[in-house]
């Protein structure tokens, strides 16, 4: 019997023991101490960005707004290619330069026409005046052109011509200037949405 009190003594006394190192650990408001600190992370070097380098082709992809401007030659290539973006609705048409991604300029250039002059000399045979007239059929291509610039910079972007085919009726003129604008027209499309091949 006493050696199971003893027992008993020893197994109360190695309990105080514990609790008593216990109560060492606890921190004085009854917290429980800290667990092992863990290293605080490190910030991770970000790398540093590049400046992107704007091509043609992403300058032309990001523009909205586009102010559309004729410079020389016939109003019908403008008033088409105005009337095709503008139908288009991948762009915004604008007033003013300030307000432009990109300014398009349309030109033609040509006038596939008869020019008819005259003249007068004195004959030396006569001493009279002669008048003379004399025609000629100017056969110089018309051609519409084009020109698609950046806004900010007045950086070409991109550019086509098309040729007009020659006609001696008006009417028929006119109807060649449509055609053509309406290919340089198409070109830009392309080169903006290529076609699924």
């Amino acid at each position: 019997m006493r050696a199971w009190r003893s027992m008993v003594a020893i197994l109360v006394l190695a309990g105080s023991c514990t609790m008593s190192g216990a109560a060492i650990q606890q921190s004085p408001a009854g917290q429980q101490p800290p667990a092992a600190e863990k290293p605080t992370p490190q910030p991770t070097a970000v790398p540093e960005k590049k400046p992107v380098i704007e091509t043609a082709s992403t300058r032309l992809v990001s523009a909205r707004n586009v102010l559309i401007v004729r410079t020389r030659g016939s109003m019908v290539p403008f008033e088409v290619i105005q009337s095709t973006l503008d139908g288009w609705g991948r762009f915004t048409l604008v007033e003013t330069r300030d307000k432009a991604d990109l300014i398009i300029e349309i030109a033609s250039n040509g006038d596939s026409s008869i020019q008819v002059s005259s003249s007068s000399s004195v004959s030396p045979d006569s001493g009279k005046e002669e008048k003379s007239t004399s025609t000629r059929k100017d056969l110089t291509p018309t051609a519409v052109t084009m020109t698609v610039s950046d806004a900010r910079n007045k950086r070409p972007l991109w550019s086509a011509t098309e040729t007009v085919k020659f006609a001696v009726k008006e009417k028929t003129k006119e109807n060649n200037l449509v055609d053509a604008a309406e290919r340089l027209a198409a070109k830009f499309h392309q080169r903006l949405e290529p076609a699924a091949k």
